[in-house]
């Protein structure tokens, strides 16, 4: 189907998810399933025009990725916006209740011009190695690493991580039009990331699954060392790291056991928790 006329883009993919759940890995793997033009927006604010708000991917200062010929972000500011096929931004840590109000969604068609289709794509990890890649990446306890994200409170990481979870699991459905991601299952599984491209709409060849982003520094635990064989990175055991450390397993309760429990099965570290909690 060709893009229609008026419209700007075709395409917008709004993508949210929590700091360290793999949303810079999969977002540049969709990006490199696409075909046409496109333009990507980094860590953008919730209610607020994604061109201005978004934050620096690298250290040259870039908020932006495009293959868009003499692309001006200025020019976009302003309105001025080129015809493109994709248009993707993302939101990290935020909590997910005003983002598809009525005037919300009037909002962003002014900021970013007007699309035939919008999906949300929501992402997320399992909380066990999720937390411990944020600890790692000095995202907890209101510390940051590199000063350029906002730092959450431990309470508010398990609030927002809890409303994901129903959102995940349909027992809340503030987002539309939803993609949801299991990053534990797309970092592993080439069948589902076929699932994935074909709800997005996209064209798959699983380009870009092994990369590993510079955003961010890369992995917490592996930077970009093992960029091009990311298939090799123990995503899934970042929580041994952790398995002695109190102040770690305190970020967890019963609730969130259980949620981890539906969505990534009876994992070794939801066994551990357990396990750890009945002596």
């Amino acid at each position: 189907m060709e893009q229609k006329e008026g419209d700007v883009q075709k395409y917008v993919f709004r993508i949210v998810g929590l700091s360290r759940s793999g949303n810079h890995a999969i977002i540049n793997w969709i990006i490199n399933q696409l075909q046409g033009d496109y333009l990507f927006l980094n860590c953008t604010e919730p209610k607020y025009n994604p061109y201005d708000t978004a934050r620096p991917l690298d250290k040259e200062g870039y908020t932006y990725r495009t293959n868009l010929y003499n692309f001006e972000l200025n020019r976009e500011k302003k309105g001025n916006f080129s015809k493109k096929k994709y248009l993707l931004f993302s939101h990290e840590d935020c909590f997910l209740g005003s983002l598809n109000k009525k005037e919300e969604r009037k909002k962003i068609a002014g900021w970013v011009g007007s699309s035939e289709v919008q999906k949300d794509i929501l992402i997320i990890r399992d909380p066990f190695n999720l937390f411990a890649s944020r600890a790692k990446a000095g995202l907890l306890l209101g510390n940051i690493a590199d000063h350029t994200t906002r730092p959450i409170s431990e309470k508010v990481l398990c609030r927002i991580y809890k409303q994901h979870a129903r959102e995940f699991l349909g027992e809340n459905n503030n987002l539309r039009n939803k993609v949801i991601i299991n990053f534990n299952t797309w970092s592993s599984n080439e069948n589902y990331r076929l699932k994935v491209a074909k709800a997005l709409n996209i064209p798959f060849s699983d380009a870009g699954y092994r990369e590993v982003t510079t955003v961010a520094g890369g992995s917490s635990f592996d930077g970009t060392n093992l960029s091009g064989m990311a298939h090799k990175m123990k995503v899934n055991e970042r929580w041994k790291n952790y398995a002695k450390d109190d102040n770690y397993w305190s970020l967890f309760d019963q609730e969130l056991l259980e949620f981890s429990r539906k969505i990534f099965g009876n994992t070794p570290p939801a066994q551990f928790f357990e396990e750890r909690n009945r002596k």
